[in-house]
């Protein structure tokens, strides 16, 4: 029972640090979780169409429309169409939209900081924090899932 409560505590910490960071960069964007995770996709891929968004966050095609459409509306990406299938539209980051992203002073700091920290952890710890994480990420969005947030959402 002690060590359920130990790791209960541990998960509370970690999920609470991830969303208090996600939280802020929501309110300052002005888009919904979903939304968020969507433009972090599209960031670190370069681009991406439709089908790879809706596979990666789990939802519905017609979902990442309106995902899509929010943050298109507010200036973050843009659709391109594909030059040698017309069937396939891509997303890309525009450039307010790529600004998201920037290193602020704050975060570079809090990113090395991080590094510093794994990086004083074992080989056996880091592996172990790679299947955990992996495993609570996965557990979380199954528990959670993303659509019925949005529409949540959409429906205040």
């Amino acid at each position: 029972m002690t060590e359920l409560r130990s790791v209960t505590q541990a998960a509370e910490r970690f999920v609470a640090a991830v969303e208090a960071r996600s939280i802020a960069l929501m309110l300052r964007l002005e888009v919904s979780l979903p939304q968020l995770r969507a433009l972090v996709l599209v960031h670190r891929q370069g681009r991406a169409n439709g089908r790879q968004l809706a596979a990666s966050l789990r939802l519905t095609p017609g979902a990442i429309v309106a995902i899509c459409d929010h943050l298109e509306e507010r200036g973050y990406i843009t659709r391109v169409a594909d030059t040698v299938d017309r069937r396939i539209t891509w997303f890309e980051l525009t450039e307010r939209g790529a600004g998201v992203f920037n290193r602020t002073p704050a975060a570079t700091f809090a990113k090395a900081r991080m590094k510093t920290l794994l990086v004083g952890l074992s080989s056996s710890e880091r592996e172990g924090f790679i299947k955990v994480a992996t495993a609570f990420a996965e557990a979380l969005e199954s528990a959670f899932p993303v659509e019925e947030a949005e529409a949540d959402r959409t429906r205040r």
